[in-house]
């Protein structure tokens, strides 16, 4: 699944659940405006979300320090949670959702999290959308 594929998954995955959802398809570092993948909402469980997507088939991943500076301006400017929305590809896992303050920063100063972090500090969907308790994803 590529990016933007993954994109338009979580995308229709939060629609069906209630939530306002908005893909912006001019993210990120290729605009002079910090702008999440997506925006969603849904005022009656009083969640309201900025969510920048990432994919991987590798076991580390990898962000630049911009793309996370980014996704928390937006989100204080807007009033909502940032998350990351992680797809570690190949493993049969589902999205893992993280908080940016969970991310591990590299000697270069960037962000990472290995998979086994993003199960430990992660939560799952239903989690993220107030539909049930985890249980646990770290194994």
């Amino acid at each position: 699944m590529r990016g933007i594929q993954a994109e338009r998954n979580l995308v229709r995955q939060l629609w069906k659940k209630g939530f306002a959802v908005m893909r912006a398809p001019s993210s990120g570092s290729s605009t002079k405006m910090d702008r999440p993948d997506i925006i969603a909402g849904n005022k009656i469980k009083g969640l309201q979300f900025a969510i920048e997507v990432k994919t991987t088939l590798k076991e580390c991943l990898y962000i630049k320090e911009k793309s996370i500076k980014q996704l928390v301006e937006f989100s204080q400017r807007f009033g909502c949670q940032s998350i990351l929305a992680i797809k570690f590809k190949g493993r049969r896992r589902n999205w893992i959702f993280i908080k940016p303050d969970q991310l591990s920063f590299t000697p270069s100063l960037n962000y990472k999290i290995t998979f086994r972090n993003a199960l430990r500090f992660g939560i799952d969907f239903k989690t993220l959308i107030k539909e049930g308790k985890q249980t646990k994803i770290y194994h």
